[in-house]
């Protein structure tokens, strides 16, 4: 009788969400310690040329995050996040799925893993993730391009043999569900609940009646249709990155003491009336945004609603107008998440909150699970 395969505590666990503004992630080699992983969401594919191109002419020594590319065979070479926005003309893809660029984010974040942790270039890996609800039916396909992707690429610091150990793959919104539930100890099994994830990208929602979640829905309701609905009002020499950090951090506020320190330096001196345009279509936009939305959310959750848990940074954006919409409907933020304070960084904030959730169900839940089974391969 054949012995069973002995398995193997992973080398490198990473957790990663796939963000339309940031890829956000959190990884680790120690249960004891956990680190954040951010990068932008560019990704094109590049001639080999190019990247030795860039690597011949490169000056300095910057972090991996941003000089991340792969190659994936002779032919097919690509840059991710700042290296592909800053050197190559990359865009964030918005209008693609997310699972169609999560490959290439993937083994670049692990690449970027294990050179802050000092790994060799042969390890094991597990891995969470969390894609939008209306693409998660392709978490299978992900997973096998993956697990076969890993076994061997190309980087800036060498060929990569990474063996993916185990994989998990969740609808954006469960990091918050999951840790939430364990939080109530229970309570939630006889509620009706929803999650609503509001980001720069997508707006879904996962909805669970007694404990069990069966709805889950996407739209393309997410920040960057305000930003559209902005740029089709006025017209601007303010770059879209720009513009919608300058909505965002002016809030509810909007007034030209909020939005113009933050794009002036993109407008001409003499061009004050643009701003006057401007401050005037972000308050229309913003109100229609925020009808758009709770008319959604109005056609997609049930009624009878007793308890929501918020979260996202657009939702965070919106928070007076869905308080107001919530008004009969216990109303959880963030799902009542602490970010533990390796995580914590001041442009990202509650962001990291669904991954850590990801994260933290993976380690406690799938993790605990996966470390017993390992024990008992070891004494068998």
């Amino acid at each position: 009788m054949a012995r069973p395969k002995k398995k193997r505590i992973p080398d490198l666990i990473v957790a990663l969400d796939f963000g339309g503004s940031l890829t956000k992630g959190i990884y680790t080699n120690s249960p004891s310690s956990c680190n954040l992983l951010s990068m932008e969401p560019e990704v094109i594919s590049v001639p080999k040329a190019g990247i030795e191109s860039y690597e011949a002419t490169k000056l300095g020594t910057p972090d991996p995050a941003d000089s991340a590319w792969l190659g994936l065979d002779e032919e097919h070479y690509y840059a991710v996040g700042y290296l592909a926005s800053s050197q190559f003309n990359a865009n964030p893809g918005l209008s693609s799925f997310k699972y169609e660029r999560a490959l290439f984010k993937t083994l670049a974040a692990v690449w970027v893993a294990s050179c802050r942790l000092g790994l060799k270039n042969k390890f094991s890996a597990a891995l969470c993730t969390l894609l939008p609800p209306g693409e998660y039916d392709n978490a299978s396909r992900l997973r096998e391009m993956i697990a076969n992707k890993l076994k061997d690429f190309e980087t800036p610091t060498g060929i990569l043999n990474v063996s993916l150990n185990n994989w998990d793959c969740k609808p954006e919104g469960s990091g918050v569900y999951l840790y939430y539930s364990h939080a109530c100890g229970g309570t939630l099994k006889q509620k009706t609940a929803a999650v609503v994830m509001i980001g720069y990208r997508n707006a879904s929602v996962l909805v669970s009646e007694r404990g069990i979640v069966g709805k889950r829905v996407t739209s393309n309701l997410g920040f960057v249709r305000l930003v559209e609905a902005v740029e089709k009002r006025v017209s601007s020499v303010v770059p879209t990155s720009v513009l919608a950090s300058a909505i965002a951090r002016a809030g509810d506020n909007v007034e030209q003491e909020c939005l113009q320190p933050l794009i002036m330096s993109s407008l001409q001196k003499d061009r004050e009336t643009d701003l006057d345009r401007l401050v005037e279509a972000v308050r229309a936009a913003r109100e229609q945004y925020a009808l758009s939305v709770t008319s959604w959310l109005k056609e997609v959750l049930p009624k009878g609603l007793d308890e929501v848990m918020l979260s996202g940074g657009t939702a965070e954006y919106l928070q007076p107008e869905l308080e107001e919409y919530f008004t009969s409907t216990q109303v959880v933020w963030n799902g009542n998440i602490q970010l533990p304070e390796s995580l914590q960084d001041p442009l990202i904030g509650n962001r990291m909150v669904d991954v850590y959730g990801m994260y933290w169900y993976f380690m406690t839940v799938v993790g605990q699970s996966f470390m017993e089974e390992v024990s008992n391969t070891k004494l068998a």
